[in-house]
């Protein structure tokens, strides 16, 4: 009798030690899913940051290859003769000229040009380009930017955002902004900022109202504005 009960108080103990355990699991586990998923979250937005930085070397050396001229994008790149942005910095990303879509290209497009973060897996851009930078006389009504030596402060200069879905663009028309247009930029993609690249080539995270905000007159899409 006496080891019937000895066996049962042994059983009720290990059942018990069974319960804290699962108990304390639980716990540390409600602790470190938050951390994780934020160190998750901030592993993809130090590679995205990583993917812009090779793009702004990129134009950087596209610039230096081209009289100081940056690549335009699809909204000028056409009608001048020339390859939008994304495909004519291929032989600056991948050693090789751009001829036409192919496997390699495609895994570009969803690589380097597609931000960890962005589920999306199709012909939508991740990235765009500041149109200001391709604009004529005629459309600034006298200043234009679409050299390096003409933008008077490139540090404080965006050149390319983090695209909002919904647009296979691979540009921003920043220049309509001011007058009430609405901005094309996922504004809080990693940890309420996103990722810039400025006209010096560097890339760094900022709050979209640090870029552009008319009630503070801040305008850092804006060549002439831009500081």
């Amino acid at each position: 009798m006496k080891r019937k009960i000895l066996r049962r108080a042994l059983a009720a103990f290990t059942l018990i030690e069974l319960l804290v355990v699962i108990a304390i699991i639980a716990v540390l586990a409600a602790l470190l899913l938050p951390a994780l998923a934020n160190a998750k979250q901030r592993a993809s937005s130090v590679q995205c940051l990583s993917q812009m930085r090779q793009i702004g070397l990129a134009t950087v050396l596209y610039a230096d290859d081209n009289d100081g001229f940056l690549p335009r994008s699809s909204h000028s790149a056409m009608a001048n003769g020339q390859l939008p942005w994304g495909y004519a910095l291929v032989p600056y990303v991948q050693s090789k000229s751009f001829t036409r879509p192919d496997a390699l290209w495609t895994n570009l497009f969803n690589s380097l040009y597609r931000c960890p973060k962005d589920p999306r897996r199709s012909s939508d851009w991740s990235y765009g380009k500041n149109v200001y930078m391709e604009l004529s006389a005629q459309e600034t009504g006298g200043p234009t930017w679409q050299r390096m030596e003409q933008i008077q402060h490139p540090a404080g200069t965006v050149l390319y955002a983090e695209k909002l879905g919904g647009s296979m663009a691979d540009h921003f028309m920043a220049q309509f902004w001011a007058d009430g247009g609405q901005p094309e930029v996922d504004k809080t993609r990693h940890l309420k900022k996103s990722n810039y690249i400025f006209c010096d080539g560097h890339a760094a995270g900022h709050r979209f109202e640090d870029t552009f905000d008319p009630a503070r007159r801040i305008d850092n899409w804006n060549p002439e504005t831009a500081r």
